[in-house]
């Protein structure tokens, strides 16, 4: 049956006082939402704490991956006034490499009542970092870009696959080399970003942030489903057909009266297993998602902006940041990838206000710290691979380090 145009006025003028009210209701909830959770995150006393290293960092990101573990213990939850009248919501952890004119700095932006635990797990893992409370260096540029002094570039990145698909990790970036490194078996995959944020110059910034809070057990189960997919297990359950079941109910109780049992016909829900024959890489890709399903998991936002005055400003930047991101994707696992809905380089029509408008709109995320939706899901082992201190320390004198090693004075040493 087709519908015209006069019909659905008529639909829509017959039906809009039911519709309108539950849509402005969504829209007016969206809006408190956003307000009172803005209102819960001002009222909360933010710190930065910038970590520098030590002169050498014989660590492998295991290290940093059971800083993560830690870390998860911030998980928490709210009641319903405080979550719908308070605003009251789990507070992200911003974590952030940052080059400032190539000099690198690795950040932490978080509520001071996370900041011991914080300080305490990187201690735990890395008993010679040195890790100070700074002022935040996003105050240092103006409140606005783009400007007529700066110009910008960034994005959101996302999954090429659904979240349950890991990226590669650092236990896949191994390979043999000589001896002569210490015995060795380890590639850092952060080496090729140190190298990018390394090689920018003066009036030039590149801001990485991962945004992060503890994640629920849901994707967990997604995973699980997942799983089942790739193993070619299919879930069929039988549906209730009403007129069908009414038609019975009748049809058994005539019977009744002539003397017949009703036959059983309970309804019950049944899985079908089929099970496929799986490839060597199905198997690889399944092993991968289990083990990767065993860790705690985070809801991510990755956000990357390249700031430069305009005759600093250097596209031939974008590629080479984007390509170290690469390096953790695989076409039987997942990947990453620039969020087209945000990422400027638009088409088509109003090109230049609707990449201003993306660019400001970037910047201001970036500069508050805004996390936006959900996110993606990366596990503790994914976390500790894009983010952890590099053992290339000593070969980027641009990373900061600390020169003298903290150490308790002796126990002879006389008191007075």
């Amino acid at each position: 049956m087709e519908v015209s145009f006069s019909d659905f006025l008529n639909i829509l003028t017959s039906w809009g006082w039911v519709v309108a009210p539950i849509l402005l209701f969504l829209l007016w909830k969206e809006l408190w939402m956003n307000y009172i959770k803005l209102k819960y995150d001002l009222s909360l006393n933010w710190v930065v704490l910038e970590i520098k290293f030590p002169q050498v960092v014989d660590q492998s990101p295991k290290s940093m991956e059971q800083v993560f573990a830690g870390l998860y213990s911030i998980k928490s939850g709210a009641n319903l006034i405080e979550k719908y009248i308070q605003g009251k919501h789990q507070p992200e952890i911003s974590l952030e490499i940052v080059s400032i004119q190539g000099a690198i700095h690795f950040f932490v932006r978080t509520p001071d009542q996370y900041a011991s635990l914080i300080r305490s797990q990187i201690h735990a893992q890395y008993h010679d970092a040195d890790i100070q409370e700074v002022d935040d260096y996003t105050f240092n540029l103006p409140v606005q870009i783009p400007n007529e002094e700066y110009d910008l570039w960034g994005t959101e990145l996302i999954f090429t696959k659904e979240d349950a698909y890991p990226i590669r990790t650092y236990k896949h970036f191994k390979e043999e080399i000589t001896a002569d490194v210490q015995g060795r078996y380890f590639v850092d995959p952060m080496a090729s970003l140190i190298e990018v944020l390394s090689d920018i110059g003066e009036g030039e910034q590149i801001w990485i942030h991962y945004m992060i809070r503890p994640a629920s057990d849901y994707w967990q189960k997604k995973g699980k489903d997942l799983i089942a997919r790739i193993m070619g297990t299919k879930k069929k359950k039988t549906t209730s057909n009403v007129p069908e079941e009414v038609f019975e109910f009748f049809q058994d109780l005539i019977g009744v009266f002539f003397g017949k049992v009703p036959e059983n016909r309970k309804k019950v829900s049944e899985e079908k297993k089929e099970e496929k024959k799986l490839t060597p890489g199905e198997l690889e890709v399944i092993k991968i998602i289990e083990d990767g399903l065993d860790k705690q998991g985070f809801h991510t936002n990755i956000r990357i902006l390249y700031i430069a005055k305009r005759d600093k400003f250097s596209r031939a930047i974008i590629p080479a940041i984007l390509g170290t991101f690469n390096q953790f994707s695989s076409s039987n696992l997942n990947g990453f990838r620039p969020n087209p809905k945000v990422t400027p380089g638009v088409n088509y029509f109003f090109v230049k206000t609707r990449d201003y408008l993306r660019k400001r709109n970037l910047y201001r995320k970036a500069r508050r710290k805004l996390f936006v939706g959900e996110g993606i899901i990366l596990n503790t082992e994914e976390l500790a691979t894009v983010y952890h201190i590099p053992n290339v320390v000593v070969e980027t004198p641009s990373l900061p380090k600390v020169e003298a090693k903290k150490v308790q004075p002796p126990s002879e040493l006389p008191t007075l």
